[in-house]
């Protein structure tokens, strides 16, 4: 029995094609990518404020009355953990910073000998940090101290608990460690005091890397030109698309080396779905500055969003060049692009690099694109192999069923494989 690849591989390729844009806009986005810090071409988030303490009351004999009066934070623990890309330890200590507004950073703790790290958020006492071995329940009764402040413990605690986690929600965290570049773990609509664990942030080594998250060319803009440039961020942050368009065209024009307004503008078209525009706008930053990695990015999502296959092998091949650790989405992309084109030895390696490099196990397709393309090489093994990871990695996947199926049919094909090399031994010792 043989499998038809094209029966099996086909509908899937098809499936992965059309799922690929959500994966990509969850993946693979510019938010959360890396702890560019300042100058990075992101919008300036305000630093969010802080709740000013109830002031203590007089000493006196009257019961304090309850007022308005804003209520202090509390404490909010959190932890995570600091991998290196292979999946390693750190070789060291590594500082773990929060970044609020391109210019706001503060060192918040550090991790300890196994990557480890936990500390009260936002109180870091002035550079002395809480290490991972801190209790993450505090002091005994510092919960209670706080709310004791206040005079009430009530409604008024579980506000001060709601602000403590908003004040939060324009702030990332990140890793030091010099020689390595750190991804960022987004605090945004997190609920930080029922859910403290932040899970992974990934240390990539910068040895090797040649493309640049921030573009060299935006020192070198003028004072008018980045004036337009941070009001356009200002209006995007606001949702005011047109203004934010009309600023950005004014940067370019009054520098048209400014690499990151004209990807700025770029998203902004995108998002207007004036994608010809778009894909113009990434154009003129890549030529402003080639090794700004981002235009890369926004420019092979748009060739998959039109099935452009060789554009959209190109393009990732292009950003994983100048980048082959920072963008793991761009390899599951990649091998599906040279699949569709019918390239299966690139598209095989890319998507091993893929399986690779999703450390976090954010996408489980990896498995299921990696085994779509050994069956096209008739590999049975190796893609029954891949689809078992893959059913592991999304026990409850929508095409369970469908898996199952191609599983079953890859180890009757296995049988027979089998069943005809040891007829043809038994049949070479015979003579």
């Amino acid at each position: 029995m043989r499998i038809g690849q094209a029966r099996l591989v086909g509908p899937a390729t098809i499936a992965l094609a059309s799922l690929s844009w959500a994966v990509s806009t969850a993946t693979a986005q510019r938010g959360g990518q890396t702890g560019g810090g300042a100058g990075t071409g992101t919008g300036t988030p305000s630093t969010p404020g802080r709740g000013t303490p109830t002031p203590s009351p007089s000493p006196t004999t009257q019961t304090p009355t309850q007022t308005n009066t804003p209520q202090p934070p509390r404490p909010i623990w959190i932890s995570g953990r600091v991998v290196m890309y292979d999946g390693g330890a750190p070789p060291e200590s590594v500082t773990i910073e929060r970044i609020c507004g391109a210019n706001s950073v503060h060192a918040e703790g550090y991790t300890d000998s196994r990557g480890s790290f936990s500390f009260n958020l936002g109180q870091s006492n002035n550079g002395i940090f809480a290490d991972a071995s801190t209790s993450i329940f505090g002091e005994p009764g510092q919960l209670d101290g706080l709310n004791s402040i206040s005079g009430n413990s009530g409604a008024a605690g579980a506000m001060s608990s709601a602000s403590s986690e908003t004040a939060y929600w324009d702030c990332d965290l990140r890793a030091r460690l010099p020689g390595y570049r750190s991804d960022t773990v987004s605090l945004a609509g997190r609920r930080m005091l029922d859910s403290p664990d932040v899970g992974v942030i990934l240390l990539y080594p910068i040895a090797g890397i040649q493309g640049l998250t921030a573009s060299a060319t935006s020192g070198q803009a003028p004072k008018d030109a980045r004036k337009a440039y941070e009001k356009g961020l200002t209006a995007v942050k606001k949702d005011k698309p047109d203004q934010a368009d009309q600023e950005f065209r004014k940067a370019v024009q009054l520098y048209p080396r400014y690499a990151e307004a004209w990807y700025e503008l770029g998203k902004v078209l995108e998002r207007r779905e004036h994608y010809p525009e778009a894909r113009e706008a990434y154009a003129s930053a890549l030529a402003a500055d080639s090794k700004y990695v981002y235009p890369y990015q926004q420019l092979y999502q748009l060739a998959l969003r039109e099935q452009n296959w060789k554009d959209l092998a190109d393009k990732t091949d292009q950003l994983l060049h100048l980048d082959p650790y920072e963008f793991p989405a761009a390899y599951y992309f990649n091998a599906l692009a040279h699949l569709q084109l019918k390239e299966y030895d690139a598209a095989e390696k890319s998507a091993h690099q893929a399986v690779e490099a999703d450390r976090k196990q954010m996408n489980p397709k990896t498995h299921y694109l990696l085994g779509a393309i050994l069956i096209q090489k008739q590999s049975w093994t190796e893609a029954a192999v891949s689809f078992r990871a893959y059913l592991k990695a999304a026990p409850n996947a929508p095409d369970k069923a469908q898996v199952e199926k191609t599983l079953g049919q890859l180890d009757q094909q296995i049988g027979q494989v089998q069943h005809a090399q040891t007829a043809s031994s038994d049949s070479a010792a015979q003579q």
